[in-house]
């Protein structure tokens, strides 16, 4: 899927006109998942992300969009930010749990 593709895919989805804000959206799940799996999955470089993360960006906009928003906490000096999973579905948990990498000391 090319980046054309996505977002005018979730500009359809959500009946969103605001490409700027689709790409925040975007952005945003990319981090999520990134924080989920230990993947550095980036939306300029989008023929590295397997399809079935696709799958779980479009779920994980469509649901930010609709305000289930899945972050739980912030911190500011020296950045933190921890999301949580209990909004995401079981299928795209089971998704991620296969692209998710475990360092093994």
């Amino acid at each position: 899927m090319t980046r054309e593709e996505l977002i005018a895919t979730l500009k359809s989805l959500l009946w969103e006109n605001d490409e700027t804000k689709i790409i925040v959206f975007i952005n945003s799940a990319i981090a999520y998942i990134n924080w989920y799996t230990f993947q550095n999955y980036s939306l300029n470089d989008l023929n590295l992300i397997p399809y079935d993360i696709f799958m779980v960006i479009i779920e994980l906009v469509k649901d930010k969009y609709h305000e289930r928003i899945w972050v739980e906490s912030e911190r500011l000096s020296d950045y933190s930010i921890t999301y949580t999973t209990k909004d995401l579905s079981n299928d795209a948990k089971i998704l991620l749990d296969r692209y998710r990498i475990i360092y093994v000391n």
